[in-house]
């Protein structure tokens, strides 16, 4: 089975919002055994409308569209529709009912364009939107698929695919499974991890596809399968992913959803240790991943955002000279950062950090990009410098990876 995804707007074309629909259509359909072949975001164009549905029905037998349900005039997408399936549009005298008090609760004034909600074209499926004044609707194709029309609005849209849709389709269709499995690693760069995992992965099912999805020093190994027995599936993909611990052990964080900051959580509040962070180029990033997490309390002691040299010096202790000498991005700042803040708090361990996120600062001997981190422990106080780029998001994301990951190899 397969299925193409289209989401319609002029404010996606322009960037004014940023499509998450269609990644969460894709999920769901994905989950229910369907593949995904394409999508695409168009305008709200008739002859483009019509131009795109047509050429995703002659490659799918599933067409999903969201956007262009909405009662003005630049919404197009259900006439459009309509025009497409030689279908008049009727009142529907139960959605109207359901615009009529759905507003009602709101405080909203019933009009004759609120009841335009209502007309819907009379060859089509009405999905009701419990959630929302747009129906969702389902087209029967004369080539056996079906085409999907689903309000705009993500939190409407996922609750007519939970409860409409999915259920439609698995009914309809004979489905089979579609299984991913994902292995999280770390600390080990994605060309180096194909080279170490190479025999490994030829050695793999035909049946079975590996993809290497990198991000800040952490690389997924995502196992897919396709028209399968799903229990079946994931029971073989979990030996191949067992035999990986003889091979990368100490990189693996853990399977779909495990991270780094999850695995520092489990060990601290097991051995009953404390953490404490002090901040200063991330700004609290380091910070907000751990007190993210149910239950952070048992061992998060503080976090200090200094960033100016005077709260460095006045809040950790860091020293006058240190600053003066070495500057605020140094090995000797965040040294002291570190070992201040774990004296401050009264924690076992902290991090630190202090850089140049940009985009100006920068020097030709401390160019934008530039960090040092630090963690301090029980023992001893580890500092290490890293460049990650020029771009501010970038930096502050990847040095919040890195020093986790630096506190995680002290601890495991």
């Amino acid at each position: 089975m397969k299925a193409t995804i289209v989401t319609i707007g002029d404010e996606i074309l322009i960037g004014q919002i940023v499509d998450t629909n269609s990644v969460s259509i894709a999920r769901k359909l994905n989950t229910a055994g369907i593949t995904i072949v394409e999508k695409c975001s168009i305008g709200d164009k008739r002859e483009e409308i019509i131009a795109t549905i047509e050429r995703a029905m002659e490659r799918s037998e599933v067409v999903a569209i969201t956007g262009g349900l909405g009662p003005t005039k630049d919404d197009i997408t259900k006439h459009t529709l309509a025009e497409m399936f030689h279908s008049e549009l009727r009142y529907n005298a139960t959605e109207g009912d359901h615009v009529r008090q759905l507003l009602e609760r709101r405080g909203i004034a019933f009009t004759e364009l609120n009841r335009s909600q209502a007309m819907l074209p009379e060859c089509c499926t009405v999905l009701h939107n419990a959630h929302g004044t747009a129906p969702g609707m389902w087209f029967d194709t004369e080539r056996g698929g079906v085409v999907v029309a689903l309000p705009g609005v993500p939190f409407e849209m996922e609750h007519l695919m939970d409860d409409e849709v999915i259920p439609r389709l698995k009914s309809r269709f004979e489905l089979r499974s579609i299984v991913h499995q994902t292995l999280i690693t770390h600390g080990i760069a994605e060309s180096i991890l194909a080279e170490r995992i190479a025999a490994w992965e030829d050695a793999l099912p035909d049946y079975m596809h590996l993809a290497y999805l990198p991000a800040p020093n952490v690389v997924r190994l995502r196992l897919s399968a396709y028209d399968v027995d799903e229990a079946e599936a994931r029971k073989a993909m979990a030996e191949e992913f067992d035999k990986l611990n003889t091979i990368i052990g100490d990189n693996i964080v853990g399977m779909e959803g495990a991270t780094l900051e999850e695995r520092v959580h489990e060990i601290l509040t097991t051995r009953g240790q404390k953490l404490a962070v002090a901040e200063s180029c991330t700004g609290g990033a380091i910070a907000a991943k751990f007190t993210a997490m149910a239950g952070a309390s048992r061992y998060f002691m503080a976090g200090v955002v200094s960033y100016s040299n005077e709260a460095k010096r006045d809040i950790l202790g860091v020293s006058q000279e240190s600053l003066i000498k070495y500057g605020a991005v140094s090995e000797q700042v965040a040294r002291e950062m570190a070992e201040g803040v774990r004296r401050v708090a009264s924690a076992d361990y902290a991090i630190a950090t202090t850089g140049i996120a940009g985009p100006s600062g920068g020097s030709e001997e401390k160019p934008v990009g530039t960090v040092w981190m630090a963690v301090a422990t029980p023992t001893r106080t580890i500092a290490v410098v890293r460049n990650s780029g020029t771009d501010r998001g970038q930096i502050i994301s990847r040095t919040t990876a890195y020093a986790i990951e630096m506190l995680y190899n002290e601890l495991k």
